[in-house]
This record gives structure tokens, C-alpha cells and sequence, in this order.
């Protein structure tokens, strides 16, 4: 016997349209439904089972195999059906076998719904096997969806496939349709009317198409009649004239000369400016745009992807790799080196809180720059910009945030660094003169607790450091020192130290290797260390700390030990301290002294004031014999005590070791109190 599907089907073959619409035969609807009423007699005749829910019929499994019951009313769909009982009484399960054998059902439309999204309801369930005949409650507007039962809605189409038109389903009209598994089919027809006005609308709507086409084609041969273009050539721009009277024909050299003069080129202070008739984008590299990186993900392999992206800059002649937003995870040290400066590559990142680097192990470099291996050909050019570097992993001695090796002239601007005990080795350990020179730090700044062996700046062999700009702040807990000499065999000559804003270190400028030679540390402000300045070279060591000129500045202990004890202090080793300049600086609350030469220095101390320092019972001032090729001078200096003096009084402003000397003066200073007199013993 064929099935409601087939009987009903839409086209003579079914699925087949050009085929035509189907019109079911008489003898076929009766076959159909002839076995309609041979199943419900079977049923009715045998003491037919019938629950409300699937719930309730698998909870009844006292019934003979091959029973059968219907559920009719389950809230799923689906559930709804012919069922066959499976297993001997009291055990086993029901099975869903067919659907329920109505040949159709008749849905209401009560206005619950839309004109366009009709909800249907029927007092029995309907299945993909049954013809449902419905009310419309009221015309539609455009394309139109039902629901039944409250079940998923399915698109309504007309009986060959296509939406119905706007008003196709007028209120009180009767239609017939089908489930076609995705949507819905209608048997009857739209509303004549409807067809109707749809098919004038579209004849109108390609009359009017014609017309304006028509009229399009006209005005645009018009326009052409009047212009006069120049002729085709090969890579060229029409450009128009600056009167805007013709189109001139422009090579893109020329074109491009023209939108540097205009007004949309960046402003050459901006990060993607326009320079040397070459837009800033055809010059970078992005970092976040290369395949694998990942940003600083679980599984870091960032340096890889900008160490391969820095060598492919350096290759391509690019001049700037740009770093995007958030923490970039370091799995290993990169290494940049640019032998023999062929381009000059800027690394910039969105701010030194936005953009940051982050170390994976405790001793880890994480930057490497230049490479003694090339020689003469210092790896020089590279800035970093924009960024900060941090402690992902707490770090140790051995672990460095920038490490120069045989570098000249690199920049770093902007750069903060947090949590890192070394932030930058310049030279160190190099087994050559002038390894490292003219590095230039530039509004840096750094925040580090805790205590190191290592210093935030390590000078090892090399010259012309720049600290300078407006510091974000150098700041510690008193643990580490700022800028430490350490090499026996190298100098280094050159120290620029500008308006730098300090706090709590352990000591600012420590020079205990072969020697720091032309150092000037002006302007700022030094807020608390155990010793501010020492020059003091290691035991055996001839080093030469010379040309010192320390001036404009302020010094300022908190009267605690440990929190401000000595300003300048010199030792010797085997070498010389000469022409060590101090002057017309502030030094406050010393719980030593403000200066301390010992074994003979040359050193100026000029026009400073010392308030409330040897508080602890020191004196102020204690001053050694000079070299034999040395002065020392104590010249126009203020010592007192404070309004808010702290500890007890100092003892002697100045206090001259050993015997007269020629080549040391004092004149001009003003002491006042102190416990035991204003100098001991005489210059």
C-alpha cells in the first residue's frame, strides 16, 4: 500500500518539477485510507492500549509480547506513535513502530501567533504521515513559518517550492499541506489575487528596470562625449590638476610625492609617521601578525617567532618591528645582532605597562645584543621603545633583561622594567677595550624589591652612557645598587647621569673595577642609600676613578643607618681618585658622614649643604692627604643642624686628617654647632 507521502507527493514524479504538480488519485486516498480503518479495527477489536506520555507506557510493562499501544499526547513530538511491546509480562520494553495511523488532522489557528509566524494546535498529534487542514486567521505580509503544537517552526511554501506571496493567506481561508521534512508544502493555492498583484509587480518593476537603464545608458554616453582623458601608459595614475580642470596622467613616484605635501600624511611625531617619501607601514613588521605567535600563551615560543622576525627585518632592509598589547612570554634569550649597522631596526611596543616581556627561567637573558665574534663590526642601531621588561619567573644573579656585547649606539626609550634584578650588562666580562659604547637610556625607569648580587646597570668595558629624560622613577627596597664597575681590566670611560628621580637603593654609582673615567651625575634627586657614591677599587686593582663632576643634586638619608650613612666615600686600591668634584648639592640626614676620603683623593668639595648629617656622633666632613699629583679643597660649604635635627649633634664639621698640607685648603664654609667645634685639626 503507498504511504501518505507518496499519494500526496507534489510532482507527477516525485522531486522532480519539471514534471509537473501531482494530483492524487481517487483509488489511492481511498487504499490509504482503507488501511487507516484496517489498523484502528485491528486495534480497537484486540483492547487497544493508549497512554498520554512515552513516561507512562514504559512505566506499564505488564502486558504480553507483541502488544500494542499507542501514546498519544507526549509533549515531544516524537514520542507520539504506535508502539510493540517487547519481552514477556512484567519485563522487556516498547518499541515505536509506526506512526499514529490518523490520515489527517485538523489544526486550529486562534491568532497566537503573527500573520507571518502562525502557531497551530490540535487535539491529537500530527506526525510526518498525515494531511493537515487548517484555519488562517488572518492575511499575511510576506514569508510565512508555522508552528505546530508549540513544536519548532517550519517555513510554509507554496505547493512548487517558493515563499508565499504578501496576502497569499487570507483570513477564514482553509488551506492543506504537508510535512516535507524541512519545511512545509501547501496542497491548495495562494490566493488568486495575490498571484496576481505579484506577477504586475514584477512586470512593472522590469519595465521601470528598462527604462532607467535606458535612460543610464544615455546620460553615460553624454558624460563621456565631454571628457578628455590622456593616453593609456604603463603603471600611471589619473590625477586631477590642482585648478581641477583636466586629469593629468602621474607616475606613482609622483603621486606619491603629492601625498606627502597633503594633509593626510602622519605627523612626523606620531608612531606610523610618513618619512623620506616612504609611509612608515611599508617599513614594519608586525609581531602579532606572524603565524606562531602566541602572545604570551601557555606554551611560549615567542622568542623564536621575534627572534626569526628580527632576522627577517634585518634581511629585508625593514626598519621597525611593532609589538602589540599584553605580556609576551620569553621561552629562551634572543639574540639581535646588525654587524656593520646595515639598516637600523626599531623594536616599539604601546607603552612599557602595555607591552611587556616576561622571563621563563631564573637566570635567563632575555635580550642578547651584539656579538663579540663580529669584531670591528659592532652590532649598532637597535632601539627598543615602548615596552617593559618583567619577572614572569622570580629571578637570580644570573638572569639579565638587556645584555650588550660588543655594541654602539643603542637606544632604549620608554622602557620600564619590574621585578628583574639586572636590567642591562653593557660590556661585561668582554675581554676586549670600549666593548660597549654610546648606549643611550631615555625616560627608563625600573621598580625591584628585594636584594642582589647584581646590579640594575652593570658597566663592564666600553663608554658613553646616557641616563636621561623624565624618568619613570628608579625605585627599589634598599637591596640593590643602581650603577656598579666591576671589570679589573677595563675602564670605563664616559657616565651621563641627568634629572633622575631615585629611591631607596643600596648605592647609586659603586666603582670597584679597573675604574669609571669622565662621570657626571647632575640634577634629580637620591632619596636614601648606604653610601651614595664609592669610589673604591677591590684589593690589587690599579684602578683610576678621575673627572668625577657630581653637582645640583640632592642626597637624602632618613637618619636611620642603612637609610642614608655616607654621600661620597673614596678608597684606594693601587690606583688614583683625582679630580673627584662635589659641589652645590643638598645632602640631608646622613647618620654618617657627607664626605669620606680616606688614604688620599683629589677631590673639590664646593658650595654644598649639609643639614643634620653626622648625626650619629661623626663628624660631617672627614677629609685625607691628597695624591702627591692631587688637591682637595673645602670651599663655601654650609654645615648645620636643621629645625627638625635628628640624632645627636655631629662632632666636628670638618675633620682634617694628618698633618698640614700644601695642596689641601679650606676657606669660606660656615659651620655651625656641632658638639665638639667646627674642624679638627687644619687643612
Amino acid at each position: 500500500m503507498a504511504t501518505a507521502a507518496q499519494v500526496y507527493r507534489d510532482y507527477v514524479t516525485d522531486g522532480v518539477p519539471s514534471s509537473g504538480n501531482n494530483k492524487p488519485k481517487k483509488s489511492e486516498i481511498r487504499n490509504l485510507l482503507s488501511g487507516y480503518e484496517g489498523i484502528i479495527t485491528a486495534f480497537t477489536s484486540a483492547g487497544g492500549l493508549i497512554f498520554s506520555s512515552l513516561a507512562l507506557l514504559n512505566a506499564d510493562l505488564v502486558h504480553a509480547a507483541n502488544s500494542m499501544a499507542w501514546v498519544i499526547g507526549d509533549a515531544t513530538v516524537a514520542n507520539n506513535g504506535v508502539y510493540r511491546k517487547n519481552g514477556a509480562s512484567g519485563a522487556g520494553s516498547w518499541t515505536r513502530v509506526a506512526d499514529l495511523p490518523y490520515s489527517f488532522v485538523k489544526l486550529a489557528d486562534a491568532g497566537a501567533g503573527t500573520p507571518n509566524a502562525i502557531q497551530l494546535t490540535s487535539s491529537i498529534p500530527t506526525s510526518a504521515s498525515v494531511l493537515r487542514i487548517a484555519n488562517v486567521f488572518e492575511a499575511n505580509a510576506g514569508n510565512v513559518t508555522i508552528s505546530e503544537n508549540g513544536d519548532a517552526a517550519k517555513s510554509l511554501l507554496t505547493n512548487s517550492g517558493n515563499q508565499i506571496a504578501a496576502a497569499g493567506l487570507v483570513a477564514g481561508m482553509m488551506i492543506a499541506y504537508i510535512d516535507n521534512g524541512t519545511s512545509f508544502r501547501l496542497l491548495s493555492d495562494q490566493a488568486s489575487a495575490a498571484i496576481q498583484a505579484a506577477s504586475e509587480a514584477a512586470a512593472a518593476a522590469a519595465a521601470g528596470s528598462a527604462s532607467a537603464a535606458a535612460a543610464s545608458a544615455a546620460a553615460a554616453a553624454a558624460s563621456a562625449a565631454g571628457v578628455s582623458l590622456p593616453a593609456v601608459a604603463a603603471n600611471r595614475m589619473l590625477v586631477d590638476n590642482s585648478a581641477g580642470t583636466l586629469r593629468q596622467s602621474k607616475t606613482f613616484s609622483e603621486v606619491n610625492d603629492l601625498l606627502e605635501k597633503s594633509t593626510w600624511a602622519f605627523d612626523n611625531n606620531t608612531l606610523y609617521k610618513s618619512r623620506s617619501n616612504k609611509d612608515r607601514w611599508m617599513d614594519s613588521y608586525r609581531l602579532a601578525e606572524e603565524l606562531n605567535f602566541t602572545g604570551g600563551g601557555s606554551t611560549a615560543t615567542d622568542a623564536a617567532v621575534l627572534q626569526a622576525l628580527f632576522n627577517r627585518a634585518k634581511a629585508a632592509g625593514r626598519g621597525e618591528i611593532i609589538l602589540p598589547r599584553g605580556d609576551i612570554k620569553l621561552e629562551a634569550t634572543c639574540l639581535l645582532k646588525n654587524p656593520g649597522a646595515t639598516n637600523a631596526i626599531r623594536i616599539v611596543g604601546q607603552g612599557p605597562a602595555s607591552t611587556r616581556f616576561l622571563n621563563t627561567s631564573a637566570g635567563q637573558v632575555m635580550f642578547w645584543i651584539g656579538d663579540d665574534a663580529d669584531g670591528v663590526n659592532k652590532t649598532s642601531g637597535i632601539s627598543f621603545e615602548g615596552l617593559g621588561l618583567a619577572a614572569g619567573v622570580a629571578p637570580n644573579d644570573s638572569g639579565s633583561g638587556f645584555f650588550l656585547r660588543n655594541t654602539s649606539r643603542i637606544l632604549f626609550k620608554d622602557v620600564f622594567i619590574e621585578g628583574l634584578r639586572n636590567g642591562w650588562s653593557l660590556g661585561v666580562n668582554a675581554g676586549n677595550l670600549n666593548n660597549a659604547v654610546y648606549t643611550r637610556l631615555h625616560n627608563c625607569g625600573c621598580n625591584t624589591p628585594g636584594t642582589s648580587g647584581v646590579a640594575m646597570i652593570r658597566l663592564g668595558s666600553g663608554g658613553i652612557l646616557n641616563v636621561g629624560g623624565d624618568a619613570y622613577g628608579w625605585n627599589t627596597n634598599g637591596g640593590i645598587v643602581f650603577i656598579e664597575h666591576d671589570n679589573p681590566t677595563y675602564n670605563w670611560d664616559g657616565m651621563y647621569i641627568t634629572n633622575q628621580f631615585m629611591e631607596d637603593w643600596l648605592k647609586y654609582v659603586y666603582s670597584h673595577g679597573k675604574g669609571i673615567v669622565n662621570m657626571e651625575w647632575t640634577g634629580g634627586q637620591m632619596d636614601r642609600a648606604a653610601i651614595f657614591f664609592q669610589l673604591q677599587p677591590d684589593s690589587g686593582i690599579s684602578g683610576d676613578n678621575t673627572n668625577w663632576n657630581i653637582h645640583d643634586t640632592q642626597l637624602l638619608g632618613f637618619g636611620v643607618v642603612g637609610k642614608g650613612d655616607y654621600g661620597l666615600f673614596t678608597a684606594h686600591g693601587s690606583g688614583n681618585i683625582n679630580n673627584v668634584c662635589f659641589r652645590d648639592n643638598i645632602v640631608k640626614g646622613l647618620t654618617n658622614k657627607g664626605v669620606f676620603t680616606t688614604s688620599g683623593d683629589g677631590v673639590k668639595v664646593h658650595g654644598n649643604q649639609f643639614v643634620n648629617c653626622g648625626n650619629s656622633g661623626t663628624s660631617v666632613l672627614q677629609i685625607d692627604q691628597p695624591p702627591a699629583n692631587g688637591v682637595v679643597s673645602v670651599t663655601n660649604n654650609d654645615i648645620y643642624l636643621g629645625n627638625n635635627s635628628v640624632g645627636s649633634n655631629y662632632t666636628y664639621g670638618i675633620d682634617w686628617v694628618g698633618s698640614t698640607n700644601a695642596r689641601r685648603k679650606s676657606f669660606g664654609n660656615n659651620v655651625v654647632a656641632g658638639s665638639s667645634g667646627a674642624e679638627n685639626g687644619t687643612a
